[in-house]
């Protein structure tokens, strides 16, 4: 069954990780798709991979003018546009003590204000799709840090939490349209860049183990289980479903 048969979706940060996974999920789930990032080369490779489905674009969500454009290069290509996925953002280590000013900022930038653009751009030709009677929708990647917190991440706790107060009040301004807005919220993830990282300091199996240890279901969360979280809150099968914060993490926000 093709769950997002006839829709158009604008992925951000959709060279590497969430997106890219996101993407290739939403065209097999038989979505056409507009990928952005500021790398060219990844996400111009991600869109070849799936084919005329997708069209690509660098562009810096936190750059206003990059929004607008990415919006109507979707509407320019498909014709539409029903789902947004916010995926775009960068990660942060460092306490109160440890991050610059300007390093928070960029943070924030990145994780907070960027989606907020881009969702700002999106906004009118969603309502549009929504009033002729389609299901729109806009998806943010949030973080179990959207729900909890460790302490030295200042900066990435600060931006995914603001997550939640978007997704919460987007959501309820717009529900009478309806626009359903929803996050994926991820536990620690098995990708390349936390494999490179485990390797870096010297014992990649421990560093994994040690992330596995903390999660109820003693696995590390895959992509494939966030794209698919990804393409259920955004078909038609979760039409009533607006204002969530959804963990993908093992039961590990249970606690």
């Amino acid at each position: 069954m093709n769950r997002l048969a006839g829709k158009v979706a604008l992925i951000t940060g959709a060279g590497s990780g969430i997106g890219a996974a996101t993407a290739r999920r939403f065209a097999a789930e038989g979505a056409r798709v507009l990928l952005t990032d500021i790398a060219g080369d990844r996400v111009r490779a991600v869109a070849e991979e799936i084919g005329d489905q997708a069209r690509w674009l660098v562009a810096d969500h936190t750059r206003e003018e990059d929004c607008l454009a990415a919006v109507q290069k979707a509407i320019k290509a498909f014709g539409a546009l029903h789902v947004l996925h916010n995926n775009a953002g960068v990660p942060q280590q460092g306490g109160v003590d440890a991050i610059s000013a300007d390093e928070f900022r960029h943070v924030i930038g990145a994780n907070l204000v960027g989606p907020f653009l881009m969702t700002k751009a999106a906004i009118p030709h969603l309502r549009a799709v929504a009033e002729a009677g389609a299901n729109a929708s806009i998806l943010f990647t949030g973080s179990i840090q959207s729900l909890m917190v460790r302490p030295g991440f200042t900066a990435y706790a600060a931006s995914k939490h603001g997550i939640g107060g978007l997704v919460g009040s987007i959501a309820l301004e717009f529900a009478p349209v309806p626009i359903r807005v929803n996050a994926l919220c991820p536990g620690p993830i098995d990708t390349p860049l936390m494999r490179e990282i485990g390797r870096r300091s010297g014992d990649e199996e421990a560093f994994l183990s040690t992330f596995r240890a903390g999660i109820p279901m003693k696995r590390l969360i895959g992509l494939e289980d966030v794209a698919a979280a990804a393409v259920f809150l955004s078909s038609d099968e979760a039409k009533m479903i607006t204002g969530v914060m959804l963990p993908i993490d093992g039961g590990l926000t249970a606690r």
